[in-house]
């Protein structure tokens, strides 16, 4: 996350509006020097490199972009303590031959008696004392596939992705391949509620069109195109606010994935409470994240193995298709199905960050639609409000591990 004084170099406002300085291919120049010197102090002591890069470049480049980009570099590297031994050991093994020796006796001293009983060069215990300080960590080599283009782009997803961690709410209207990012808010345990667009219509018809037009197959793995997607964000919450920002930002690089999609959050950029609007749309220069492994957690892994075994008659599908509930869309993780009795059928959605007023909402929709066989596992552990769900709700607390015991004494055997 970029601190707030430098998130605020990185954008200007136009009115209630907030407006981010990417960084675009006329930064590429001094974005490809920058990678140059990185490469050049590879081994070296940070504080080394950072003292170069106070100094300019060879292709110029503006201060704030050039904070950004070189903050976005170190996240992308793992620094690495060089030392003969430990710096915790080199310290330990000094102070306790300074306590042991004489007043008067001197600095060099003592690191020769403590390296002598280490078995080391004075030289080398005394580089060790403070080797894992940042400046003196050593800089570590660059991915090998970064470039000026990658970098830039990374750079732009840390702007807009500080963005939405001081974000209060977050609205997605998205079309084509929405389930994908609906189940990567769900990977992430977000609040959120979603719903289809009323200009989903004219735009199926047009994605149908323009894929039958490239000699494509339409998708017709989702039954809607369109999906708005209320994501509630850290400011709205009381507890585990810095977690769930986390959790949010990283939800950026996945809505790239749609085939258009506009992001818009509110936003508390400056000090104090007041809320501004930042806007992403299709086409803006972030980076897209990667696809998805085949279950969303651990937690579902394990249940969908634990379960299986403890309920031989009954089948679990693996992300059925969405559900309509008045209006709002319903992505459920699961539905059990009783091979002998295929009457018997249940959903199961496995909650990530959550309040009472979020579970209470979707439970009175779900029944107003009629659906009533839904199953609502909670993580214990990501409460974000005080309060208490419906004491007729089929809800499920877990910590680590989903019990399918608990899920059968409500499905019967």
């Amino acid at each position: 996350m970029l601190p707030r004084a430098l998130l605020e170099l990185s954008t200007k406002t136009e009115g209630d509006r907030i407006v981010p300085r990417y960084l675009t291919e006329k930064d590429h120049p001094w974005l490809r020097a920058l990678l140059d010197e990185y490469a050049r102090f590879e081994g070296q002591k940070r504080i080394e490199l950072a003292a170069r890069l106070r100094e300019p470049l060879p292709s110029p480049a503006p201060k704030a972009k050039l904070r950004v980009a070189a903050r976005v570099l170190e996240s992308m590297t793992r620094d690495r303590a060089a030392s003969a031994v430990p710096p915790w050991e080199a310290r330990w093994r000094v102070f306790r031959a300074a306590a042991a020796a004489d007043p008067a006796v001197s600095r060099e001293s003592i690191l020769n008696a403590a390296a002598g009983e280490a078995k080391i060069d004075p030289a080398e215990l005394e580089a060790a004392l403070f080797a894992d300080l940042r400046g003196e960590r050593r800089v570590p080599p660059l991915p090998a596939a970064l470039s000026p283009a990658v970098l830039s782009s990374r750079a732009n997803l840390a702007i807009v992705a500080s963005l939405l961690r001081r974000a209060a709410t977050v609205r997605i209207t998205a079309f084509g391949n929405t389930r994908a990012l609906v189940r990567h808010a769900r990977v992430l345990g977000l609040i959120c509620d979603v719903r289809t667009t009323a200009r989903a219509e004219p735009r199926r018809a047009a994605y149908e069109g323009a894929a039958r037009g490239l000699g494509m197959v339409p998708s017709s793995d989702e039954p809607s195109p369109g999906a708005v997607i209320e994501v509630s964000g850290p400011l709205a919450l009381f507890h585990h606010t810095e977690v769930y920002g986390r959790a949010l930002a990283s939800l950026v690089p996945r809505v790239g994935w749609c085939h258009e999609f506009e992001l818009v959050a509110r936003c508390a950029l400056g000090q104090g409470r007041h809320l501004s609007t930042f806007v992403l749309r299709s086409g803006d220069p972030v980076a897209v994240g990667d696809e998805l492994p085949r279950y969303d957690s651990r937690v579902e892994e394990r249940f969908a193995r634990d379960f299986s075994r403890a309920a031989p008659a009954w089948d679990l599908v693996r992300e059925p298709q969405p559900v309509d509930a008045g209006g709002a869309l319903v992505f459920p993780d699961f539905e059990l199905v009783h091979r002998h009795e295929p009457e018997r059928r249940w959903l199961l959605e496995i909650v990530g960050f959550w309040t009472a007023e979020y579970l209470k909402e979707k439970i009175d929709r779900l029944r107003a639609s009629g659906l009533d066989r839904l199953i609502l596992c909670i993580d214990a552990r990501r409460q974000c409000h005080d309060g208490a769900w419906p004491a007729s709700a089929r809800v499920i607390r877990y910590q680590s591990r989903l019990d399918p015991r608990a899920v059968l004494a409500i499905v019967g055997r």
